[in-house]
């Protein structure tokens, strides 16, 4: 249609007999809007180039964009203010366990949370919680705990708040957050430096010596004297060592080019509902480690007279129950017993140090150590001990087998052993 000679730059009359008005502002066109009267779209196209030399013009697709926004966040905001941080709560723990989060680590935080946040906030509303009732809560937990042991339940806190307003990752389409900004306060470098007189102790800081877990091992029950080698010398975790079965342990090469290999592909865990295997945490986990050539006939002589029979055969099994794996809890008293006998057996005129502060996790500790004592890299080290981080991951992930087997030759050693 003809544009009349009577319509103003800006306004086209529409067929069905409305008048339509827009504006172009930077090369771009917006549309005003339709109107039943040629003096209502004029109006509105006054208005438009009003804003549009004040640098405030809006346009109607942008207003309605925002009105719809505002609505969303009202919604938002009612529904914070009628459900409690309970409810909040279930339904993380409920999108952790969808997508894939191990069992132990949501028993962890779990725990966290109804230990030390549930109490005085479980039953209050989403929206009720502020910033300075969290920092006064931060200050009162750091009191009790340390800035150190307080940081995991504040960073637990923080990352349940963080999923509630969106922005954690690997959310669902369509996720409606449950509230619109987190009232955490963030975890502070300075809020640990600032309790720096009242750390809490620190454990296996001093790594063993090859006498010390040859004491140990000697100190614990025949059938779990290899579970001490094997965290003393390969830097396994407590959960690997009770997850080996017969399958796990290969060879490779013959005669004095013969090395003996521990896949580890699982580990055992107790935490939460019962004791159960668990793969690890991520894909490093997985590996396959050398055995030291000292302990190799510890290994073997634990095969012979130890290990449940066949290649799924597990080699630390409860007494009188192969088919069932021996409870870490088990372990670490046995551990722990062992330990005080061995510090005990150390008099004030012994030139031996006492294990202060020692547990079985100071057993890998004391391998990923004397490895780095032997030349092993950065990379090479996170590839027997089955770390990883997003940085580096990709530059240890395809460390030698040959290189690995070496760096165990190396820990050839058998002092205070034999």
């Amino acid at each position: 249609m003809a544009k009349p000679k009577d319509l103003p730059r800006g306004v086209n009359r529409q067929p069905e007999g409305t008048y339509r008005a827009r504006i172009f502002i930077d090369g771009k066109q917006h549309s005003l809007g339709c109107f039943q009267t040629l003096g209502d779209a004029k109006a509105a196209l006054a208005i438009a180039r009003a804003d549009k030399a004040r640098g405030t013009f809006i346009s109607p697709s942008e207003k309605r964009k925002r009105l719809k926004a505002s609505a969303a966040q009202s919604k938002v905001q009612e529904q914070a203010d009628a459900r409690t941080v309970r409810q909040m709560v279930e339904a993380w723990q409920d999108w952790q366990e969808k997508r894939g989060l191990k069992l132990g680590s949501r028993y962890t935080y779990e725990r966290r949370l109804e230990a030390h946040f549930m109490p005085q906030f479980g039953d209050r509303s989403i929206s009720s919680v502020t910033p300075d009732e969290l920092a006064d809560w931060i200050d009162a937990l750091e009191s009790k705990l340390g800035a150190k042991g307080a940081a995991p339940i504040h960073l637990t806190v923080a990352s349940l708040f963080k999923w509630a307003t969106g922005d954690a990752p690997d959310l669902p389409r369509g996720f409606t957050p449950w509230l619109l900004a987190s009232p955490v306060p963030p975890l502070a470098g300075v809020r640990l430096r600032r309790n720096a007189a009242a750390k809490p102790v620190e454990r296996n800081r001093t790594p063993a010596t090859a006498e010390d877990i040859a004491a140990l091992a000697e100190g614990m029950p025949e059938g779990e004297r290899l579970a001490v080698l094997l965290a003393g010398w390969c830097g396994l975790r407590l959960g690997e060592v009770l997850g080996l079965r017969r399958r796990h342990i290969t060879t490779t090469g013959k005669g004095e080019k013969m090395v003996t290999w521990i896949s580890v592909e699982v580990q055992v865990q107790a935490r939460g509902s019962g004791l159960r295997e668990e793969t690890p945490k991520s894909a490093a986990g997985i590996r396959t480690v050398p055995v030291p050539p000292a302990i190799v006939p510890a290994l073997t002589e634990h095969l012979k007279d130890h290990a449940a029979t066949g290649r799924d055969g597990l080699l630390f099994h409860r007494p009188g129950a192969p088919s069932k794996h021996l409870h870490p809890n088990t372990l670490r008293t046995h551990f722990n017993a062992a330990l005080e006998n061995v510090n005990a057996s150390r008099g004030d005129d012994d030139d031996r140090e006492p294990l202060e502060n020692f547990t079985f996790h100071g057993l890998r500790h004391t391998a990923l150590t004397r490895l780095g004592q032997a030349g092993a890299t950065t990379a090479e080290l996170k590839a027997y001990a089955g770390h990883s981080d997003g940085k580096s991951v990709e530059r240890y992930q395809h460390a030698e087998r040959e290189r690995l087997a070496a760096l165990a030759g190396a820990l050839t050693t058998t002092e205070g052993y034999e």
